[in-house]
């Protein structure tokens, strides 16, 4: 089915449609079947079994993307609301890397490969915008390679918490999901809070975290 009006506004509120031209964009979109679809809790959105060439935008609950490794699936990120995936997933020669699963009842939009080949012809400022958001995502992929190898646990949960280059943040995850994310076990997560919370290099509040010096940190554990 297509957007409804509060969608559609959800979209365009994006910083990947930040600036176009909307009504010729609504056309594209519509003209080449761009449709949303739900989500039932642990429902495939998008992985290589899904032969289709196109790029979701999750418009409501949450989702994870993982490896598609059979013996034992690493989680490599979260998504939330008004988060894109499978952007680069139009240019790949190869089938889709990663799987994109529901966490609990999620819905998202789909834009075809059509449509959005369409708007990058027509439309230079959404070519910025595409390639702005690749570019975010390699950065993001090097920090979580970053954090994956920094070697101890509080090296990594300070890389993690550095990330979010805010100096008072919420985590937008649960410490089960976290120590998912950075392959250490939930003691040792717990203990790496608390070695740095004790430094002084963090103030943490539930999942309110406060960060007094983010050089001091990135110091620490360099």
């Amino acid at each position: 089915m297509t957007p409804n009006a509060q969608e559609w506004r959800r979209i365009w509120a994006m910083p990947l449609f930040g600036g176009i031209d909307r009504e010729k964009a609504e056309a594209i979109l519509r003209e080449h079947g761009c449709t949303t679809c739900s989500f039932a809790d642990g429902e495939v959105l998008m992985s290589p079994d899904v032969h289709q060439k196109r790029i979701g935008i999750l418009l409501k609950g949450e989702a994870t993307v993982t490896t598609p490794d059979p013996g034992k699936e690493t989680l490599l990120r979260f998504l939330s609301a008004d988060e894109p995936f499978g952007i680069a997933n139009l240019f790949l020669d190869t089938p889709f890397v990663s799987i994109i699963r529901a966490k609990g009842a999620c819905k998202a939009f789909f834009l075809t490969e059509e449509a959005v080949r369409a708007l990058l012809e027509s439309d230079r400022v959404f070519l910025y915008r595409y390639l702005s958001f690749l570019s975010g995502r390699i950065c993001y992929l090097n920090r979580k390679i970053g954090y994956l190898t920094a070697g101890t646990a509080e090296r990594r949960l300070a890389l993690y918490l550095s990330s979010y280059s805010l100096a008072e943040f919420s985590l937008n995850t649960s410490i089960t999901s976290l120590s998912e994310l950075l392959d250490i076990g939930r003691a040792s997560l717990y203990r790496a809070f608390d070695k740095l919370c004790e430094d002084g290099l963090i103030e943490k509040d539930g999942r309110r975290i406060r960060i007094p010096d983010m050089e001091a940190l990135l110091q620490a554990y360099q």
